[in-house]
């Protein structure tokens, strides 16, 4: 394994563990910080789909009037819907914040199915995907702390906690390397991946950027909006 590719699953990883082990611990963000990284973040990941990942995904697609030409803009549409289906398992936890009903089992499901699907793309031809890497960890700041927090409520031991944090951190890395050593040898596959996760990311990104209860019109929602499409640019 690459060892950029080594190092960016262990930032995953970490990001997430440590995010989240702040709760048990005492340590909190508030709700307007959580609720700016969370705005950040569904920027991050819209920007990251339009620059990055859409790029990749329609390469050399255009002048192919066949079915297969159409295979990723279908598979936006196919990542959409899962997303939808992921929610109704997760209760909204990717968007930064839950409806009512949720179980834990439901929510560890549709979470870890949500990150295994968006670090599928995550190395490609041996190269880390930058923008991707850096919008899974910003996404799952909030969402980690927001596991354990639930988890805590719900009178989980510190060990179980910490063996779901871990399984939750691991499954975007897993999704990579199923990735790389099953699909990236077919590139129609590999297109396909891409178009799949950037329908799911549309779906994520656009919730929480349009989520009115939550994320009223601000010029401060605005600037962070910018900053991320901005650091996305340089990024990329």
């Amino acid at each position: 394994m690459p060892m950029m590719t080594f190092w960016a699953y262990i930032i995953i990883v970490l990001g997430i563990v440590v995010w989240g082990l702040m709760v048990p611990f005492g340590k909190r963000l508030s709700d307007n910080t959580m609720r700016a990284i969370t705005v950040f973040g569904g920027a991050f990941l819209l920007a990251v789909c339009c620059l990055e990942l859409l790029p990749e995904a329609t390469a050399g697609v255009f002048m192919d009037d066949t079915w297969l030409g159409k295979l990723p803009f279908v598979a936006i549409l196919i990542g959409f819907l899962l997303q939808q289906v992921l929610d109704g398992l997760s209760a909204h936890a990717e968007h930064g914040h839950t409806e009512d009903g949720y179980t834990i089992g439901g929510l560890m499901l549709g979470l870890c199915l949500h990150a295994f699907l968006e670090g599928m793309p995550l190395v490609q031809d041996g190269q880390v995907n930058k923008g991707l890497l850096w919008g899974i960890v910003v996404h799952n700041i909030p969402v980690a702390i927001l596991l354990v927090g639930l988890m805590t409520a719900r009178g989980h031991s510190f060990g179980r906690i910490l063996l779901l944090l871990f399984l939750f951190a691991i499954m975007s890395p897993l999704g990579s390397l199923c990735c790389s050593h099953l699909i990236q040898p077919a590139p129609r596959w590999q297109c396909f991946i891409d178009g799949l996760v950037v329908g799911v990311l549309l779906h994520v990104s656009s919730s929480i950027l349009f989520d009115h209860k939550r994320n009223h019109f601000s010029w401060l929602n605005l600037l962070l909006i910018l900053l991320a499409f901005v650091s996305v640019y340089f990024i990329v």
